[in-house]
């Protein structure tokens, strides 16, 4: 049995390698996931306000403890949306979102995004259009001033810890060059279709820790192209045979051989278990070496949004 992969953060915080992401789920869906998520023994939960479901998020959270449980043994990830990416804005919705989830603090706070989307007064329009119906982008996003409101709150004891999320090197560098508080994750899409190597690899060297969202390449994203399920892929059929486990598993326990933390969603009670059980084995080099080899560069998630068209890109456009 492999021990559960822990990653420390400062600030007396320690990030667990298997979490529960929350994506497409309706608050009851997710207080019902996150509740099950807690009894089997997670204990990295990973949220955000884009995804809308952060009060169900709270009130699963809210049934374990009652059951029991102890906030305090807790990892919780949430993020701030793109359109508040302006300093004024950091303090106010990370206020909204602890009201959300119930929360006195964040465990790690994540900017979503390094392009800003202007913000019409409606907190929860989060992709709006301009008046010729194109992405309502705020070409001004300052990504060192907002990084100084996020260190705020660290200092004022609302988060943990706080990091980014789809950041390239070029803009983590430059925070690194003026920070008072390091980013201590990027969170980032990786899976056997997107190595994502490059920024795995820079992260590690500035000893940023990495979490894999999409790990398993989402197949109910609900966009991108289509026949792209990596769960189908022969050479993952052939591997969940020879180790007797799921697909999921098989793909899970890859990233977690390559130090990356994963958040897999699900609110299937026996998939949140299965996602969960991938200690009780170790992949051969050589296999390992087969899903390595299935790199495709073929990343499904590009921060673009179906049916809202884009004038002019934003400068701080990471990919």
């Amino acid at each position: 049995m492999c021990s559960m992969p822990t990653y420390n953060l400062g600030n007396g915080v320690t990030m667990q390698g298997i979490g529960l992401g929350t994506w497409q789920c309706s608050d009851e869906e997710v207080r019902a996931a996150v509740l099950e998520a807690l009894r089997v023994g997670y204990r990295h939960i990973d949220t955000a306000w884009m995804y809308m479901c952060e009060k169900g998020v709270g009130q699963g959270i809210m049934d374990w403890v009652e059951e029991g449980g102890d906030r305090k043994d807790l990892f919780v990830v949430t993020k701030l949306p793109t359109n508040a990416n302006r300093a004024k804005d950091v303090e106010r919705l990370l206020d909204k979102q602890l009201t959300n989830l119930g929360l006195d603090y964040i465990d790690l706070y994540l900017i979503h995004g390094p392009i800003g989307m202007v913000n019409t007064g409606d907190d929860l329009e989060m992709f709006s259009k301009d008046e010729e119906g194109f992405f309502n982008y705020d070409y001004e996003t300052d990504l060192i001033s907002l990084w100084s409101e996020m260190e705020k709150m660290v200092e004022n004891g609302k988060a943990k810890t706080i990091g980014v999320s789809n950041f390239n090197e070029a803009q983590i560098e430059r925070i690194l060059n003026v920070c008072k508080i390091r980013p201590a994750n990027n969170q980032v899409e990786i899976h056997a279709y997107f190595s994502n190597k490059g920024i795995v690899e820079y992260c590690k060297s500035k000893g940023i820790t990495v979490c894999a969202y999409a790990p398993l390449g989402s197949p109910k994203r609900g966009f991108g192209p289509k026949n792209t399920n990596i769960l189908e892929d022969p050479v993952i059929i052939e591997l969940s045979k020879t180790y007797n486990k799921s697909p999921g598993q098989i793909l899970l326990r890859h990233l977690l051989q390559r130090g990356i933390i994963v958040i897999p969603k699900s609110g299937n009670p026996a998939r949140i278990m299965e996602n969960f059980c991938i200690l009780d084995f170790e992949l051969q080099q050589e296999d390992f070496k087969k899903i390595e080899e299935m790199d495709k560069n073929h990343r499904f998630f590009d921060l673009s949004i179906p049916g809202i068209p884009v004038k002019k890109q934003h400068p701080e456009y990471p990919f």
